[in-house]
Protein backbone atom coordinates (compact mmCIF):
# COMPACT_ATOMS: atom_id res chain seq x y z
CA UNK A 1 0.00 0.00 0.00
CA UNK A 2 1.66 3.13 -1.15
CA UNK A 3 1.44 6.04 1.30
CA UNK A 4 -1.11 7.87 -0.41
CA UNK A 5 -3.64 4.66 -0.41
CA UNK A 6 -3.41 4.92 3.55
CA UNK A 7 -5.05 8.61 3.50
CA UNK A 8 -9.19 9.16 2.91
CA UNK A 9 -10.40 12.43 2.43
CA UNK A 10 -13.81 13.84 4.05
CA UNK A 11 -15.52 16.40 2.44
CA UNK A 12 -17.00 19.13 5.19
CA UNK A 13 -19.74 21.10 3.49
CA UNK A 14 -22.16 17.90 2.56
CA UNK A 15 -24.24 17.10 5.55
CA UNK A 16 -22.05 13.99 7.20
CA UNK A 17 -19.27 16.93 7.01
CA UNK A 18 -20.83 18.02 10.86
CA UNK A 19 -20.39 14.62 11.76
CA UNK A 20 -17.07 14.06 10.40
CA UNK A 21 -16.29 17.48 12.28
CA UNK A 22 -17.59 16.16 16.01
CA UNK A 23 -15.80 12.19 15.39
CA UNK A 24 -12.56 14.29 14.79
CA UNK A 25 -12.76 16.46 17.94
CA UNK A 26 -13.96 13.66 19.93
CA UNK A 27 -10.40 11.78 18.49
CA UNK A 28 -8.70 14.63 19.07
CA UNK A 29 -10.01 15.55 22.31
CA UNK A 30 -7.27 12.89 24.21
CA UNK A 31 -4.59 14.51 23.45
CA UNK A 32 -5.27 17.83 24.27
CA UNK A 33 -3.42 20.28 24.85
CA UNK A 34 -0.82 18.68 22.07
CA UNK A 35 -4.02 18.26 19.45
CA UNK A 36 -5.32 21.81 20.44
CA UNK A 37 -4.13 23.90 17.37
CA UNK A 38 -6.23 21.44 15.04
CA UNK A 39 -8.87 21.25 17.65
CA UNK A 40 -9.44 24.72 17.65
CA UNK A 41 -9.29 25.41 13.99
CA UNK A 42 -12.65 22.38 13.46
CA UNK A 43 -14.03 24.15 15.88
CA UNK A 44 -14.37 27.38 14.43
CA UNK A 45 -15.66 25.94 11.36
CA UNK A 46 -16.02 28.71 8.22
CA UNK A 47 -15.63 25.97 6.07
CA UNK A 48 -15.64 25.73 2.36
CA UNK A 49 -16.54 23.69 -0.40
CA UNK A 50 -12.98 22.90 -0.71
CA UNK A 51 -12.52 22.15 3.11
CA UNK A 52 -11.55 18.23 3.68
CA UNK A 53 -10.49 15.99 6.28
CA UNK A 54 -7.40 13.95 5.72
CA UNK A 55 -6.64 11.46 7.47
CA UNK A 56 -5.88 7.75 7.50
CA UNK A 57 -8.47 6.98 9.60
CA UNK A 58 -11.38 5.33 7.49
CA UNK A 59 -15.13 5.86 7.05
CA UNK A 60 -15.41 3.31 9.73
CA UNK A 61 -13.29 5.35 12.28
CA UNK A 62 -14.28 8.56 11.54
CA UNK A 63 -17.91 8.48 11.03
CA UNK A 64 -18.71 6.22 13.03
CA UNK A 65 -16.89 7.32 15.80
CA UNK A 66 -19.91 10.09 16.92
CA UNK A 67 -22.60 7.46 19.27
CA UNK A 68 -26.40 8.84 20.49
CA UNK A 69 -26.64 9.50 23.67
CA UNK A 70 -26.71 6.61 25.53
CA UNK A 71 -25.23 4.19 23.65
CA UNK A 72 -21.80 3.65 25.16
CA UNK A 73 -18.86 5.26 25.66
CA UNK A 74 -16.96 6.71 22.64
CA UNK A 75 -13.76 5.24 21.20
CA UNK A 76 -10.80 6.40 22.41
CA UNK A 77 -7.11 6.68 21.55
CA UNK A 78 -4.60 5.66 24.39
CA UNK A 79 -2.38 8.97 24.43
CA UNK A 80 0.63 6.72 25.29
CA UNK A 81 0.07 4.40 21.96
CA UNK A 82 0.14 1.65 23.34
CA UNK A 83 -3.03 -0.53 22.16
CA UNK A 84 -3.68 1.14 19.20
CA UNK A 85 -7.02 2.43 17.57
CA UNK A 86 -9.69 0.46 18.02
CA UNK A 87 -12.93 1.63 15.97
CA UNK A 88 -16.78 0.81 16.30
CA UNK A 89 -16.22 -1.89 12.64
CA UNK A 90 -14.10 -3.79 15.46
CA UNK A 91 -10.82 -2.61 13.44
CA UNK A 92 -7.73 -2.63 15.49
CA UNK A 93 -4.50 -3.02 13.86
CA UNK A 94 -0.71 -2.09 14.16
CA UNK A 95 -0.93 0.76 11.48
CA UNK A 96 -3.85 2.60 13.74
CA UNK A 97 -1.41 2.27 16.60
CA UNK A 98 -0.64 5.62 14.69
CA UNK A 99 -2.34 8.19 12.73
CA UNK A 100 -2.77 11.56 11.22
CA UNK A 101 -5.62 14.45 11.14
CA UNK A 102 -5.27 17.18 8.51
CA UNK A 103 -7.42 19.85 8.00
CA UNK A 104 -7.10 21.20 4.46
CA UNK A 105 -8.37 24.43 2.40
CA UNK A 106 -6.42 25.39 -0.76
CA UNK A 107 -9.05 28.60 -1.15
CA UNK A 108 -7.04 30.31 1.98
CA UNK A 109 -4.32 31.23 0.00
CA UNK A 110 -2.70 33.40 0.82
CA UNK A 111 -3.15 32.45 4.41
CA UNK A 112 -2.69 29.71 6.30
CA UNK A 113 -4.23 26.24 3.83
CA UNK A 114 -3.59 23.47 6.36
CA UNK A 115 -3.08 22.36 9.94
CA UNK A 116 -2.56 18.61 11.20
CA UNK A 117 -1.83 16.66 14.45
CA UNK A 118 -0.62 13.13 14.56
CA UNK A 119 -0.32 10.95 17.52
CA UNK A 120 3.51 10.95 17.36
CA UNK A 121 3.25 14.96 18.48
CA UNK A 122 2.13 14.01 21.88
CA UNK A 123 4.22 14.60 24.32
CA UNK A 124 3.79 11.49 26.16
CA UNK A 125 4.64 9.59 23.28
CA UNK A 126 8.54 9.07 22.90
CA UNK A 127 11.55 6.48 21.63
CA UNK A 128 9.79 5.27 18.57
CA UNK A 129 11.09 1.96 16.61
CA UNK A 130 12.84 2.42 13.34
CA UNK A 131 9.61 0.30 12.08
CA UNK A 132 7.32 2.90 13.48
CA UNK A 133 9.59 5.81 12.30
CA UNK A 134 9.23 4.49 8.83
CA UNK A 135 4.74 4.23 9.37
CA UNK A 136 4.77 7.82 10.58
CA UNK A 137 7.22 9.06 7.77
CA UNK A 138 4.40 7.40 5.49
CA UNK A 139 1.51 9.12 6.97
CA UNK A 140 3.20 12.25 6.68
CA UNK A 141 4.15 11.81 3.02
CA UNK A 142 0.57 9.97 2.58
CA UNK A 143 -0.79 13.59 3.28
CA UNK A 144 1.46 15.68 0.87
CA UNK A 145 0.29 13.28 -1.82
CA UNK A 146 -3.57 13.57 -1.13
CA UNK A 147 -3.13 17.42 -0.62
CA UNK A 148 -1.61 17.48 -3.63
CA UNK A 149 -4.46 15.61 -5.89
CA UNK A 150 -6.69 18.27 -4.18
CA UNK A 151 -8.16 20.76 -6.77
CA UNK A 152 -6.67 24.21 -6.53
CA UNK A 153 -9.92 26.53 -6.43
CA UNK A 154 -9.69 30.10 -6.89
CA UNK A 155 -8.82 31.89 -3.32
CA UNK A 156 -11.45 33.66 -1.58
CA UNK A 157 -10.04 36.70 -0.79
CA UNK A 158 -10.47 39.35 -3.09
CA UNK A 159 -6.87 40.57 -3.84
CA UNK A 160 -4.17 38.50 -6.01
CA UNK A 161 -1.78 36.46 -3.56
CA UNK A 162 0.73 37.49 -5.63
CA UNK A 163 1.03 41.07 -5.53
CA UNK A 164 -1.23 42.16 -2.55
CA UNK A 165 1.51 42.06 -0.20
CA UNK A 166 4.76 43.17 -1.04
CA UNK A 167 4.56 46.74 0.63
CA UNK A 168 2.04 48.46 2.43
CA UNK A 169 0.09 51.58 1.88
CA UNK A 170 3.27 54.32 1.96
CA UNK A 171 5.44 51.43 -0.34
CA UNK A 172 7.38 50.19 2.35
CA UNK A 173 8.44 46.92 3.07
CA UNK A 174 10.05 47.27 6.31
CA UNK A 175 10.93 43.86 8.40
CA UNK A 176 9.07 42.69 11.50
CA UNK A 177 10.83 42.24 15.26
CA UNK A 178 12.41 38.94 13.65
CA UNK A 179 13.57 40.05 10.14
CA UNK A 180 11.22 39.33 8.02
CA UNK A 181 9.50 41.37 5.03
CA UNK A 182 6.16 41.20 3.53
CA UNK A 183 7.68 39.48 0.59
CA UNK A 184 9.78 37.34 3.06
CA UNK A 185 6.12 35.64 3.94
CA UNK A 186 4.18 36.33 0.45
CA UNK A 187 6.60 34.98 -1.77
CA UNK A 188 5.53 31.66 -1.75
CA UNK A 189 2.05 32.34 -3.51
CA UNK A 190 3.97 33.37 -7.05
CA UNK A 191 4.10 29.35 -7.05
CA UNK A 192 1.14 27.40 -7.24
CA UNK A 193 2.82 24.31 -5.96
CA UNK A 194 3.95 26.13 -2.43
CA UNK A 195 1.27 25.76 0.06
CA UNK A 196 0.84 26.93 3.47
CA UNK A 197 0.54 24.65 6.76
CA UNK A 198 0.43 26.40 9.94
CA UNK A 199 1.22 25.32 13.66
CA UNK A 200 3.50 22.44 12.47
CA UNK A 201 5.06 20.00 15.23
CA UNK A 202 8.54 20.44 15.21
CA UNK A 203 8.24 16.63 14.17
CA UNK A 204 6.64 16.99 12.05
CA UNK A 205 8.84 19.36 9.95
CA UNK A 206 11.76 17.60 10.73
CA UNK A 207 9.96 14.79 9.09
CA UNK A 208 8.63 17.06 6.03
CA UNK A 209 11.98 18.16 5.24
CA UNK A 210 13.40 14.63 5.22
CA UNK A 211 10.75 14.12 2.30
CA UNK A 212 12.56 16.96 0.50
CA UNK A 213 9.25 18.67 0.19
CA UNK A 214 10.10 21.99 2.15
CA UNK A 215 11.89 24.65 0.09
CA UNK A 216 15.02 26.28 1.72
CA UNK A 217 14.51 29.28 -0.08
CA UNK A 218 11.15 30.15 1.89
CA UNK A 219 12.98 31.38 5.06
CA UNK A 220 9.65 32.28 6.61
CA UNK A 221 8.84 28.64 7.16
CA UNK A 222 12.46 27.80 8.71
CA UNK A 223 11.71 30.32 11.79
CA UNK A 224 10.41 28.15 15.05
CA UNK A 225 7.73 29.40 17.18
CA UNK A 226 6.96 28.31 20.79
CA UNK A 227 3.87 27.22 21.39
CA UNK A 228 1.93 29.07 24.69
CA UNK A 229 -0.41 27.36 26.29
CA UNK A 230 -2.70 29.36 28.78
CA UNK A 231 -5.14 27.74 31.31
CA UNK A 232 -8.04 30.94 30.79
CA UNK A 233 -9.91 30.19 34.07
CA UNK A 234 -6.15 30.59 35.83
CA UNK A 235 -5.40 33.74 34.23
CA UNK A 236 -5.72 37.33 36.22
CA UNK A 237 -8.96 39.59 35.71
CA UNK A 238 -8.31 42.10 33.51
CA UNK A 239 -7.00 45.50 34.80
CA UNK A 240 -8.79 48.24 34.64
CA UNK A 241 -7.52 50.66 31.97
CA UNK A 242 -5.74 54.26 32.55
CA UNK A 243 -8.46 56.81 32.47
CA UNK A 244 -7.31 58.29 28.89
CA UNK A 245 -8.00 55.33 27.39
CA UNK A 246 -11.40 52.78 26.60
CA UNK A 247 -12.33 49.04 25.26
CA UNK A 248 -13.54 48.43 22.33
CA UNK A 249 -13.29 46.26 19.09
CA UNK A 250 -12.01 46.92 15.45
CA UNK A 251 -14.49 47.46 12.74
CA UNK A 252 -13.69 46.62 8.88
CA UNK A 253 -12.35 50.49 8.51
CA UNK A 254 -9.42 49.80 10.99
CA UNK A 255 -8.55 46.73 9.13
CA UNK A 256 -6.25 48.55 6.79
CA UNK A 257 -4.10 49.85 9.61
CA UNK A 258 -4.20 46.59 11.47
CA UNK A 259 -2.75 44.96 8.00
CA UNK A 260 -0.34 47.94 7.74
CA UNK A 261 1.70 47.22 11.03
CA UNK A 262 2.80 43.71 10.53
CA UNK A 263 4.18 41.68 7.30
CA UNK A 264 2.08 38.91 7.50
CA UNK A 265 -0.12 38.81 5.22
CA UNK A 266 -3.57 39.20 7.24
CA UNK A 267 -6.96 39.07 4.90
CA UNK A 268 -9.39 41.41 5.69
CA UNK A 269 -11.82 38.64 4.86
CA UNK A 270 -10.59 36.71 7.73
CA UNK A 271 -10.93 39.43 10.18
CA UNK A 272 -14.06 40.30 9.67
CA UNK A 273 -15.24 36.76 11.41
CA UNK A 274 -12.54 36.81 13.89
CA UNK A 275 -13.18 37.76 17.40
CA UNK A 276 -11.50 40.86 18.46
CA UNK A 277 -10.74 43.56 21.07
CA UNK A 278 -9.13 46.68 20.95
CA UNK A 279 -7.78 50.16 22.84
CA UNK A 280 -8.86 53.20 21.88
CA UNK A 281 -7.74 56.90 23.61
CA UNK A 282 -10.48 59.53 24.43
CA UNK A 283 -10.17 62.52 22.32
CA UNK A 284 -10.35 65.82 23.25
CA UNK A 285 -14.19 65.68 21.22
CA UNK A 286 -14.77 62.74 23.22
CA UNK A 287 -15.99 64.10 26.75
CA UNK A 288 -15.95 60.37 28.17
CA UNK A 289 -15.02 56.54 27.44
CA UNK A 290 -19.07 56.22 27.44
CA UNK A 291 -19.75 58.03 24.15
CA UNK A 292 -17.05 57.34 21.67
CA UNK A 293 -19.51 58.41 19.29
CA UNK A 294 -18.31 61.93 19.44
CA UNK A 295 -15.07 60.63 17.56
CA UNK A 296 -16.52 59.35 13.71
CA UNK A 297 -13.79 56.99 13.01
CA UNK A 298 -11.73 56.43 16.13
CA UNK A 299 -8.16 55.07 15.41
CA UNK A 300 -6.93 51.96 18.37
CA UNK A 301 -4.04 52.48 19.77
CA UNK A 302 -3.69 48.37 20.35
CA UNK A 303 -5.31 45.32 19.41
CA UNK A 304 -5.54 41.93 19.20
CA UNK A 305 -7.57 38.66 17.61
CA UNK A 306 -8.44 35.59 18.13
CA UNK A 307 -7.36 33.38 15.38
CA UNK A 308 -8.51 30.88 13.14
CA UNK A 309 -7.11 28.32 15.53
CA UNK A 310 -7.79 29.80 18.72
CA UNK A 311 -4.24 31.50 18.80
CA UNK A 312 -3.58 34.89 20.32
CA UNK A 313 -2.83 36.48 16.43
CA UNK A 314 -1.85 40.07 15.36
CA UNK A 315 -1.50 41.64 19.13
CA UNK A 316 -0.07 44.93 18.31
CA UNK A 317 0.57 48.14 20.71
CA UNK A 318 1.51 51.41 19.03
CA UNK A 319 5.14 52.56 20.34
CA UNK A 320 4.06 55.82 21.88
CA UNK A 321 1.51 53.34 24.27
CA UNK A 322 4.19 50.62 25.14
CA UNK A 323 4.75 50.10 28.12
CA UNK A 324 2.08 50.56 30.32
CA UNK A 325 1.16 46.50 30.29
CA UNK A 326 -1.32 47.22 27.55
CA UNK A 327 -0.23 44.54 25.59
CA UNK A 328 -0.87 41.82 28.75
CA UNK A 329 -4.37 43.70 29.47
CA UNK A 330 -5.47 42.70 26.10
CA UNK A 331 -4.66 39.55 25.69
CA UNK A 332 -5.93 38.50 29.39
CA UNK A 333 -9.10 40.26 28.54
CA UNK A 334 -9.31 39.15 25.15
CA UNK A 335 -8.83 35.13 25.94
CA UNK A 336 -11.06 35.86 29.23
CA UNK A 337 -14.12 37.26 27.14
CA UNK A 338 -13.88 36.13 23.84
CA UNK A 339 -13.14 32.67 24.00
CA UNK A 340 -16.36 31.56 25.35
CA UNK A 341 -17.36 29.75 21.82
CA UNK A 342 -14.71 27.16 22.01
CA UNK A 343 -15.98 26.26 25.56
CA UNK A 344 -17.78 22.91 25.49
CA UNK A 345 -19.30 22.73 28.98
CA UNK A 346 -17.79 19.50 30.24
CA UNK A 347 -17.15 19.35 34.25
CA UNK A 348 -13.61 18.06 33.16
CA UNK A 349 -12.60 20.49 30.47
CA UNK A 350 -9.94 22.58 30.96
CA UNK A 351 -10.17 26.36 29.24
CA UNK A 352 -7.06 26.08 26.74
CA UNK A 353 -6.12 29.13 24.68
CA UNK A 354 -2.63 29.04 22.66
CA UNK A 355 -0.37 31.69 21.36
CA UNK A 356 2.67 31.65 19.11
CA UNK A 357 6.00 33.60 19.49
CA UNK A 358 8.98 33.27 17.47
CA UNK A 359 12.25 31.61 19.34
CA UNK A 360 14.55 34.50 20.44
CA UNK A 361 11.51 37.09 20.96
CA UNK A 362 11.95 37.47 24.61
CA UNK A 363 10.08 40.32 24.65
CA UNK A 364 6.66 39.08 23.70
CA UNK A 365 7.57 35.29 25.67
CA UNK A 366 7.93 36.64 29.03
CA UNK A 367 4.62 38.46 28.20
CA UNK A 368 3.48 35.31 28.25
CA UNK A 369 5.39 33.48 30.83
CA UNK A 370 3.76 36.24 33.12
CA UNK A 371 0.41 35.48 32.28
CA UNK A 372 1.22 31.77 32.94
CA UNK A 373 1.39 30.75 29.73
CA UNK A 374 3.64 27.39 29.33
CA UNK A 375 5.81 26.81 25.99
CA UNK A 376 5.19 23.29 25.47
CA UNK A 377 6.30 22.42 22.45
CA UNK A 378 7.77 24.51 19.18
CA UNK A 379 6.05 24.92 15.61
CA UNK A 380 6.89 26.10 11.81
CA UNK A 381 4.86 27.61 9.46
CA UNK A 382 6.09 25.29 6.89
CA UNK A 383 6.05 26.23 3.25
CA UNK A 384 5.45 22.88 1.73
CA UNK A 385 6.04 22.29 -2.49
CA UNK A 386 3.29 19.78 -3.57
CA UNK A 387 4.84 19.12 -6.63
CA UNK A 388 8.81 17.21 -5.17
CA UNK A 389 6.77 14.15 -4.89
CA UNK A 390 5.60 12.70 -8.22
CA UNK A 391 2.75 11.58 -7.94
Amino acid sequence: MTPVDIIHAFPLTEQPGYQVILSCLDILRPHLPYSLPLYRRLQLGRFFESSVILSNLRKEDIRLNVLPPGQGERPGVDVKGNEGWRSQSGRDDALLKHWVIAFVDRSSRPETEAWMFGTWEAGSVTNQSGEEEEKIKALVEGVVRATARLPLPPSIHQQGPTTAFKQDSHGRDDKDSIGFTRTDYASHTTNKNITLWGAIHTQTAHLLQTLGVVPPEFKAGAVANHTFIFDVASMPTPPDLPKDLYWGTLSPTHFPLVRSRTPIPRQEKTMAVLPNLAIFPIQPSSPSKASPEHDPVPRPIAWAFIGLDGSLTTLHVEPSYRNRGLAKALTTKLFRENMSGFWEGGAEETKWALGYVAVGNEASSGMCRSLGGRSEWECYWVRVDLGALAL
